[in-house]
């Protein structure tokens, strides 16, 4: 284990470059306690699953099917997803982790932290879309729910994509259900920052009240941006982001002093 002592933040990174799946889907970044890496400009290197070495002080990941990494985005679910943020907790990750997901990260870095509660010491989510595509099928007039299943698909529109729109396979959102967590308390004990833009298109800013809600743990705070939307991608956000991340820090380096 990493002194916690002593561990700030470094605001370094060293990585292979790659693509960047930015947006809609959303990302998962790891950040040890050695050091985090959100530095708004440039951005980091991208490296993808499969690529990532051990050791690194800070780790932002593709998933399968998605960015540089291999597979296929149509045949991808939640459940793969899951256990790719696993393997790299698991084979990449040395020592305690705070976790920090974007939407659809945010989701996953729930499942990661009942997962790995040993390794897992904190979470900060940006716009955590928990149960995100589940939920808004589930919104949809019901004639268009039956569509959806006889045609075996969704094109969900999103302008964070080219083309204009996510394919999404109803089997998709049929595996999804097995992975949603608001219908019952989530048994994550460690402390977590919720932050949300209430601008935000793409994911309900009260979708983070909901997850407070729903955290089994007692140190839990939601930080809502009046003005910020779903990817909260501006330098007031990200100086916010880094600041919650070394609050964290410092709060956990006391508690294990």
């Amino acid at each position: 284990m990493r002194d916690l002592g002593t561990a700030r933040p470094a605001h370094v990174y060293s990585g292979r470059r790659g693509s960047w799946e930015d947006g809609g889907l959303g990302t998962l970044s790891e950040v040890g306690l050695g050091g985090c890496v959100l530095w708004p400009a440039p951005r980091p290197d991208r490296v993808t699953r499969s690529e990532a070495p051990a050791g690194m002080v800070a780790l932002r990941f593709d998933y399968s099917g998605v960015g540089s990494s291999d597979g296929n985005l149509v045949e991808s679910s939640v459940g793969k997803w899951r256990k790719d943020v696993l393997s790299i907790l698991d084979d990449v990750a040395e020592g305690p982790q705070i976790l920090v997901g974007s939407s659809l990260g945010g989701w996953l870095m729930l499942h990661a932290a009942i997962a790995r509660p040993e390794k897992v010491i904190a979470l900060i989510g940006i716009a955590t879309a928990a149960d995100g595509v589940v939920t808004q099928f589930h919104s949809l007039p019901v004639e268009m729910k039956k569509e959806i299943e006889l045609k075996g698909e969704w094109f969900l529109p999103s302008k964070y994509n080219k083309e204009g729109y996510y394919r999404i396979p109803y089997s998709f959102i049929k595996e999804a259900e097995h992975h949603c967590l608001l219908h019952s308390p989530i048994p994550v004990t460690c402390p977590v920052r919720l932050l949300h833009g209430m601008k935000d298109e793409i994911v309900p800013w009260q979708r983070s009240l909901q997850v407070a809600d729903r955290l089994v743990s007692p140190d839990v705070d939601v930080i809502l941006r009046k003005h910020s939307d779903h990817r909260m991608k501006e330098k007031a956000d990200i100086q916010l982001l880094i600041c919650t991340i070394d609050d964290l820090i410092d709060k956990l380096s006391t508690m294990v002093l």
